[in-house]
């Protein structure tokens, strides 16, 4: 058993209570709260004062994907067609990329990571720890979405360079309904057939039974209403992606029910329909009670200045324990996973990260970042 003091720990639970004392053991948090006696034969670490939150959260990353040096090695997007439900994060994800080191160098514990934006549906996504010797054992959840995308992105790589559809936002419409009303039609033996055949229906099928949602990356206001308006026709859930005119149409977002991830607003607009993108819109979105996770869309934006978004969205009206949640524990409940990680609760995996300052304070710096209780970063 490790135990570390002379910190303070922010637990990111539902009091938000602020500790003395995190004991670790086997990569599991078994005790976290006020100064106590210990047992004679465990290790102690002093963290000489410094503060401690959880594990950062970005659910929408394509961390291990993206050459980031030369788009000639992206294995982000499959631009071969626009129809390629079969791409599988798994299979392009590279852990010894060294976005994986940024990531624990800002902090970063888990990732969702997986296809782009080029396709109508890209393929599926997966969640990732950023550390551990294998990617079977960093994997938390295999396939945690069938990702889609409306807008720009899929005409710009098929429509203008390709000259081939879609064009338009109507045949982009067409393409991302088609999957949905052939899987509809079969029946639950038909369907079993399927998945077990791993055809190109599989994960429709999957997103119609509530196995995993359906991410839809979505900027313009009229594109978010499109994939809500599919969502609702299919009875699927559904997550919307960027969501940047989100707050242009705060009442349907709220009305639909669906959550979202936000950002990345540390950009210029690279294309016309990104120029209304705003930090603010996180403040908007808490004062309507619509629940939101903070991205970086990695590597658009780093990896490693995941706390920098959650920070802008503070001096555009966010509160800080709001903002702290928003790359924590809401993270962790939008992807169903806040049973094992998002905040230090006892039980929880021993994701955690030590700070000089507190996190949002302009001289804050990760000192060391721990992943299933193993310390894979420190500074230098």
């Amino acid at each position: 058993m490790i135990i570390y003091h002379h910190a303070k720990f922010l637990t990111v639970n539902e009091q938000n209570d602020i500790f003395e004392q995190l004991w670790i053991e086997d990569g599991r948090i078994v005790y976290v709260g006020p100064a106590k006696d210990y047992p004679p034969q465990a290790e102690l670490v002093d963290l000489q004062g410094a503060y401690v939150t959880p594990g950062l959260i970005d659910i929408h990353a394509h961390v291990g994907t993206w050459a980031e040096v030369t788009e000639d090695i992206n294995d982000a997007n499959e631009y071969s067609e626009p129809f390629t439900p079969l791409m599988h994060a798994l299979d392009s994800v590279d852990i010894r990329h060294f976005s994986f080191q940024h990531a624990l160098e800002g902090g970063v514990t888990t990732v969702q990571t997986g296809p782009g934006s080029a396709n109508v549906i890209g393929g599926i996504w997966s969640i990732l720890k950023t550390a551990g010797p294998t990617l079977p054992s960093r994997v938390l959840v295999e396939r945690s979405g069938l990702k889609g995308a409306l807008g720009e992105n899929p005409k710009n790589v098929f429509g203008n360079q390709y000259k081939r559809k879609p064009m338009t936002r109507m045949a982009i419409a067409q393409l991302l309904r088609d999957g949905f009303q052939r899987a509809s039609q079969l029946n639950e033996q038909q369907r079993a057939e399927q998945i077990k055949q791993n055809s190109e229906l599989r994960p429709f099928i999957e997103v119609l039974r509530g196995d995993m949602p359906l991410r839809l990356h979505c900027h313009r206001a009229d594109d978010i209403m499109t994939a809500i308006r599919i969502a609702k026709e299919f009875n699927v859930k559904l997550h919307l992606e960027h969501c940047t005119e989100g707050y242009l149409i705060v009442d349907a977002v709220k009305n639909s029910g669906f959550h979202a991830t936000l950002g990345p607003y540390m950009l210029t607009p690279s294309k016309y329909e990104t120029r209304n993108s705003t930090p603010a819109i996180a403040a908007i979105f808490k004062e309507h009670n619509i629940p939101f996770a903070i991205m970086t869309d990695h590597p658009f934006v780093p990896i490693q200045y995941l706390k920098y978004c959650a920070t802008e969205a503070i001096r555009y009206g966010l509160d800080e324990d709001t903002a702290l949640k928003s790359i924590t524990i809401n993270a962790a409940k939008l992807v169903q996973l806040d049973h094992r990680i998002g905040s230090l609760e006892e039980g929880k995996d021993a994701d955690f990260v030590v700070w000089s300052h507190p996190i949002f304070e302009t001289e804050a710096k990760v000192l060391q970042t721990y992943v299933n209780g193993q310390k894979y970063y420190e500074a230098e």
